[in-house]
């Protein structure tokens, strides 16, 4: 049997094993090439995924700062933050009972006195809050006389609030009707100073010109 092989046969049979060992070679090469490729692809994938993390983050972060630059900014032009425009409060009582007719509104404010700094969280620390005490002593014909002027004190330069308001009808006939009413209101007016808000207030104003 074997006599009948042939040198070209064993030729053939020779390069035939070389070209299925080199396939198998080629083929394993390939496999671990693909599978590299595979790996690489998927750290890429892992290391997009960090770096789009960081990028939402860092937007986020950037929106926070900017919203509150610029709640910042809208007090700083509200006159809350330096000194107190007294001046703006007292034209906006003296012009608002006069439109609206008011027969007396009597005013009176305290001298600017510190909050406790103990009373304020960490992050204020630094900032100085300031309150002034205001009284209000109103005869006027009706609630809304009232009401009235803690909206136009709203939209003076300051920051207040009402710690306390009472109101009582005085007038029960019906010619008195410009005195049926009474009021007296205390109202906070609040202001920041310190070297952190001087800081920022200095900063808002040189970005606002």
């Amino acid at each position: 049997m074997f006599s009948k092989i042939t040198p070209t046969l064993i030729r053939a049979i020779a390069v035939f094993t070389a070209i299925m060992i080199a396939s198998v070679i080629v083929i394993s090469i390939s496999y671990v090439y693909m599978d590299d490729v595979y790996q690489d692809q998927q750290s890429a994938k892992r290391a997009m995924r960090v770096w789009q993390t960081k990028i939402n983050s860092s937007v986020e972060n950037n929106q926070i700062i900017d919203e509150f630059e610029s709640n910042f900014l809208k007090l700083v032009n509200q006159g809350v933050v330096g000194a107190e425009d007294r001046l703006s409060w007292f034209e906006t009582i003296q012009n608002t009972a006069k439109k609206r007719g008011m027969p007396s509104v009597k005013y009176s404010i305290s001298t600017q006195l510190a909050l406790d700094e103990k009373n304020l969280k960490a992050d204020y620390r630094g900032i100085d809050v300031f309150k002034s005490l205001m009284t209000l002593d109103i005869k006027m014909a009706h609630e809304g006389d009232l009401f009235a002027l803690l909206n136009d004190l709203e939209k003076a330069d300051g920051l207040f609030a009402v710690d306390r308001c009472v109101i009582e009808k005085i007038s029960k006939t019906a010619v008195d009707t410009e005195n049926a009413m009474k009021a007296y209101c205390e109202l906070g007016w609040y202001t920041f100073r310190g070297s952190k808000a001087n800081a920022r207030a200095n900063s808002g104003r040189r970005n606002a010109s």
